[in-house]
């Protein structure tokens, strides 16, 4: 019943509106909408001015009422409002048109459609917003009591390790004394120098990260050095303040020969290491083979393991061609839970097979 009164109704306005447009047809009568101007310039304003808006007035020059039935902008950034009620012959209304600046700095264009009973007008609003100043606070986010940084993570990513590499961070002396900028914890294969070391007030400079070429660290790294402001930590949230460095020093095998492939290293080992059955809160020594099966010596560049509980020492000579090696292996169980347990052993070496990294996995079981 409801569903056919619903249709009843719809029928019924249909039969309405479709006699009362016959009627204007017939009788020769139409709504025509003007418009006073169909562009705005809002001109150059500042972003911190936010929402501007201007008023587009249009006069119904017909001789039916003028119905605006919808109204709709190009773009979120601009709200239109606009007369909701027939407009008489003669008659106006009008439509406002807001823009937001805000975070939206540069030249725009935008478009605004006006759909009635008269047809379609398109209005357009433009401007020039001019950026705000940036803030220190904005651009140098981290805040070390005053020395304020870009970031405090430096992403090396890959370094080769035959050419070093230097990645550089923006720094600003944000009070209004000089300081003095400073290292502690930085290891030999790293260099980390603050220029100007010392920075006057509201001065701008830069830290200079820098993994050493051939300095002898091999593999994927992580260090925390710690800041010093005028030879003192620089404490946040109870702790001392540190710039984290993150990379993977690797030796650049994209430069050999064909040739030299085929006569480089080639590294054979085991895919798992099997320790068997351990005790718990114990110490134990294994050992396990690596082969060159190339045509020139194979250096064990570094060999890691993915626990703190698993240390590992490599052969310090080279390998041979067609000789082998062991590898010791010392795993400390102490907190180790009852039940299997897996690891993982990453070894660096100068076999440009895949890239010079071999990863093997430990296997083991602690008694219950």
């Amino acid at each position: 019943m409801k569903k056919l009164l619903l249709f009843f109704l719809a029928a019924v306005s249909y039969v309405f509106t479709t006699s009362a447009a016959d009627n204007v047809a017939s009788n020769g009568k139409a709504p025509e909408i003007s418009f006073d101007t169909l562009v705005h310039n809002f001109g150059t304003f500042p972003e911190e001015t936010g929402k501007v808006s201007c008023t587009f007035t249009f006069k119904n020059t017909g001789a039916a009422d003028l119905v605006l039935q919808k109204v709709k902008a190009s773009c979120g950034c601009t709200t239109p409002e606009w007369t909701k009620t027939p407009v008489a012959p003669g008659e106006t209304g009008t439509v406002i048109a807001t823009y937001n600046a805000s975070g939206r700095p540069g030249a725009f264009t935008k478009t605004i459609t006006v759909t009635s009973n008269a047809g379609d007008k398109r209005l357009t609003i433009k401007g020039e917003v001019i950026p705000k100043a940036a803030k220190v606070e904005d651009q140098y986010q981290i805040d070390f009591n005053g020395l304020r940084l870009k970031k405090k993570h430096v992403y090396m990513n890959a370094v080769e390790y035959e050419n070093g590499k230097t990645e550089r961070v923006q720094i600003v002396n944000n009070t209004k004394s000089d300081m003095t900028v400073s290292f502690k914890n930085v290891p030999d294969y790293m260099e980390v120098k603050a220029s100007p070391e010392k920075l006057k007030a509201d001065e701008k400079g830069t830290i200079d990260v820098t993994i050493k070429k051939n300095a002898g660290e091999w593999g994927s790294i992580s260090e925390d050095i710690e800041v010093l402001v005028n030879g003192k930590p620089v404490v946040k949230d109870g702790k001392n303040a540190v710039l984290s460095i993150h990379g993977n020093i690797q030796e650049n095998f994209a430069s050999m020969t064909a040739e030299e492939k085929a006569n480089a290293p080639v590294v054979k080992v085991g895919n798992v290491i099997k320790l068997g059955e351990l005790k718990p809160d114990a110490k134990k020594t294994f050992k396990f083979t690596v082969s060159n099966e190339g045509k020139s010596d194979l250096y064990i560049r570094k060999a890691t393991a993915d626990s703190k509980a698993i240390s590992l020492t490599a052969p310090s000579k080279p390998i041979k061609p067609g000789k082998k090696a062991d590898i010791k292996l010392e795993i400390n169980t102490k907190g180790f839970a009852a039940g299997d347990f897996s690891n993982r052993v990453t070894l660096i070496t100068n076999d440009p097979n895949n890239k010079g990294i071999s990863v093997l996995q430990i296997n083991g079981s602690i008694k219950k």
